[in-house]
């Protein structure tokens, strides 16, 4: 049976676990020439020493640098380039992950050069001494950038002094202190058998998936499952602001509470919550602050979680002379939704706008290799789309309300800013309201 844009029943899969370990999952795809491959590894910036945040990420960038059979930075991009193949790493709270989308003749071509810079990087001293300058650069821009910046204050405000608190790419303290040796040992305690999923989607079979996964990735030794320490809850204490007072043309906020991992039963329904609030256009949130008042340019709400930790959180660039006048709109919406059930019309639509999204996302490989492979690294488990579409439209609107009253706390709640505003108390009274 057909779902909207992609037929949902073409999204078969099969899981396999090699001899070492790795766990390989082929999603076949009919409507398209490309294939992509995805090698995610159980490492990220939860797994880190603060003396060594942001390791994941530096070792993310460095085995682009050359490898055993490809020596150099160019070697590598140079045949990559020439398959027009699309390729790129990513690193997050819980896992590494480096794709590669060809066409489908050209897979085994790509999958040779991925293989050995994932295998035998060569992490050479003058490559980790001259990234490092680029990582800082990084950094910086980052925290040079306020609509950044205020989701890095935002975090640390709601985990403190744990990996949970510390931005992914770690500090300027932290890269200082990362050295070649520890970039070696990092890798290989985590680039093992029992800690890779390797996923092919696209123009390829069950069959073959498999055999390529053998080929390339048979001979990685296998490890062990490697346990991050679990993130720890926050303290409960009335709502907590944190700020920056900066000379900036408007004040970025970002709002928040404690929310749920992606395990959690409701975690789906804050999603939505989310969505109604702040997901788009015809969102609470945009026609409250934006269309009706005319206090900001952007406004919207986020429900993120992983295996052991979640946030919901609402970021905004206001008007510096009107950033309470935006707050006060904030808390009523949210004392909205803890008080009154949500229209009809107003969940339907919601609903249609996450599942038409979660299908356009399926219409390329690489949104099937994602969505089928962060799963199994985070949750230890596949989760269908087929499957998310179904718990999403069997939320209710006393659903919302329930989670709604369970999730907006005050002692939980966050405010971090940056803009010119000297004394953080003109907030807290408008906080209270909640």
């Amino acid at each position: 049976m057909a779902i909207g844009i992609i037929d949902l029943m073409e999204l078969q899969y099969k899981k396999v676990k090699l001899k070492n370990g790795i766990r390989v999952i082929t999603v076949p795809m009919k409507s398209t020439a490309a294939v992509t491959s995805l090698v995610l590894v159980g490492v990220g910036s939860h797994y880190e020493t603060k003396k060594l945040a942001g390791l994941s990420h530096y070792l993310e960038h460095l085995v682009f640098k050359g490898s055993k059979k490809y020596p150099s930075a160019l070697n590598i991009a140079s045949i990559l380039d020439g398959l027009g193949a699309a390729y790129n790493a990513v690193t997050t709270n819980e896992y590494t992950g480096f794709y590669i989308t060809t066409v489908s003749n050209k897979v085994g071509i790509a999958l040779d050069v991925m293989s050995d810079y994932l295998k035998n990087p060569l992490f050479k001293l003058s490559e980790v001494e001259k990234e490092r300058g680029p990582i800082l650069e990084e950094v910086r821009m980052h925290r040079d950038m306020p609509s950044s910046d205020i989701w890095r204050l935002f975090i640390e405000s709601l985990y403190g002094d744990q990996p949970a608190g510390r931005d992914v790419a770690g500090d300027e303290k932290s890269i200082a202190n990362i050295k070649r040796a520890d970039v070696k040992s990092f890798f290989n305690r985590y680039y093992k058998g029992e800690n890779i999923v390797v996923v092919f989607a696209g123009d390829v079979s069950h069959k073959k998936g498999l055999e390529l996964a053998r080929r390339f990735f048979g001979d990685i030794s296998g490890g062990e499952r490697q346990i991050k320490e679990s993130v720890k809850s926050i303290d409960k204490n009335p709502s907590k602001i944190v700020g920056k007072n900066k000379n900036t043309e408007q004040t970025h906020i970002v709002l928040g509470f404690d929310g749920l991992k992606e395990t959690d039963k409701d975690f789906y329904t804050l999603w939505l919550t989310a969505n109604i609030l702040g997901g788009g256009m015809s969102s609470r949130l945009f026609f409250e602050v934006r269309e009706k008042r005319g206090l900001a340019y952007t406004i919207s709400a986020h429900s993120s979680g992983g295996s052991d930790y979640g946030f919901f959180a609402i970021y905004g660039g206001i008007n510096n002379k009107k950033t309470k006048e935006a707050l006060h709109v904030i808390i009523k919406e949210l004392r909205n939704f803890k008080k009154s059930l949500v229209s009809a019309s107003e969940l339907k639509r919601a609903k249609d706008r996450i599942i038409g999204l979660t299908l356009l996302g399926l219409e390329i490989s690489q949104g099937v290799a994602f969505d089928f492979g962060t799963n199994e690294i985070i949750l230890n488990k596949i989760e269908t789309p087929q499957e998310h579409i179904k718990i999403i439209s069997s939320i209710k609107a006393s659903d919302i309300r329930r989670v709604a009253n369970d999730i907006f706390k005050k002692d939980t709640m966050r405010l971090a800013f940056i803009g010119p505003h000297k004394d953080k108390k003109e907030f807290e009274n408008i906080l209270n309201t909640i």
